[in-house]
């Protein structure tokens, strides 16, 4: 699974929208920028498959909110 920080995302073109839960959403990879769908594939992604996109929010050792980050996941 990848994860990116969102401002890394909105630098490389892709456009955020609100996730609908913890399940997310899926994408056609056809959607994304040239070069970020490159760099999902040289990471282990089929491009030929849907990619379901997942907002997740971590949590701090003392249970608090911790950083947001999107998870790109293939089933």
């Amino acid at each position: 699974m990848l994860a990116f920080d969102p401002n890394d995302l909105r630098i490389a073109g892709v456009e955020l929208v609100p996730l609908p839960n913890e399940i997310g959403r899926l994408i056609d990879v056809d959607a994304l920028p040239l070069t970020f769908a490159r760099h999902l594939k040289r990471h282990g992604l089929d491009m030929a498959r849907p990619i379901r996109v997942v907002g997740i929010i971590g949590r701090r050792p003392d249970g608090r909110p911790g950083r947001y980050a999107i998870h790109f996941r293939q089933e």
